[in-house]
């Protein structure tokens, strides 16, 4: 049976199961398709209740795409943080980190702009203060593997490594419809996923590679 939470540890746990019933449901549905009747469903939790935890299924969304950027960050840290490896270590240690998080790439890369643009502002707010280790991972990366470009070549580094973030599913994972639409124009290309990425990491970071 269902309780009300009545304290902040309780709404935690209320907002934990309604994003694990949401990250559940995502392996069935596509984020279209998920509703708050079908994440009713498949918790506990009356479907008008859910609006007193989340606005809406694009802010549950924004939770579970911080969690699995701050997931990534322990990747990042672990493998790339603390000591600097060759180009080729790099270049494998990168591409199985993004391959690892591929339905993050999903998620930013598909659906990012609606679901920013329909959170309210509060929450987008949050939202970014609490990608805040994620930057910073990325800057102290880049410090590491890279340590000859200057702090302004980093912030250049680390926007382009973002865009390319958000565009690899573009290139590599196309929605069905795109791609049936781009085999009838004979645009359509079928890449690897990890020789693409291998390729794209290349082009950012090879101006400093040293070996």
């Amino acid at each position: 049976m269902f309780i009300r939470a009545r304290n902040e540890e309780q709404f935690k746990e209320r907002r934990k199961e309604i994003i694990e019933a949401t990250e559940k449901l995502y392996k069935t549905f596509t984020f279209r398709q998920i509703n708050f009747t079908k994440i009713s469903q498949e918790t506990n939790i009356a479907r008008s209740t859910i609006y007193n935890y989340y606005l809406n299924k694009e802010e549950i969304f924004l939770d579970i795409i911080e969690l699995k950027f701050l997931d990534m960050v322990n990747s990042i840290d672990g493998e790339l943080g603390s000591i600097k490896i060759p180009s080729k270590d790099f270049l494998n240690k990168m591409s199985s980190i993004l391959l690892t998080h591929y339905d993050l790439l999903v998620l930013i890369g598909l659906y990012i702009e609606q679901i920013e643009y329909v959170c309210s502002q509060e929450k987008l707010n949050e939202f970014k203060i609490h990608l805040k280790p994620f930057v910073s991972s990325c800057f102290n990366f880049l410090s590491v593997q890279f340590p000859q470009a200057s702090q302004e070549e980093k912030k250049f580094l680390y926007l382009e490594f973002i865009a390319f973030l958000h565009g690899v599913v573009s290139a590599c994972s196309p929605i069905e419809k795109q791609k049936v639409a781009m085999q009838k124009a004979g645009t359509y290309f079928e890449i690897d996923k990890k020789e693409f990425i291998d390729f794209a990491l290349t082009s950012i970071f090879k101006k400093y590679f040293t070996d």
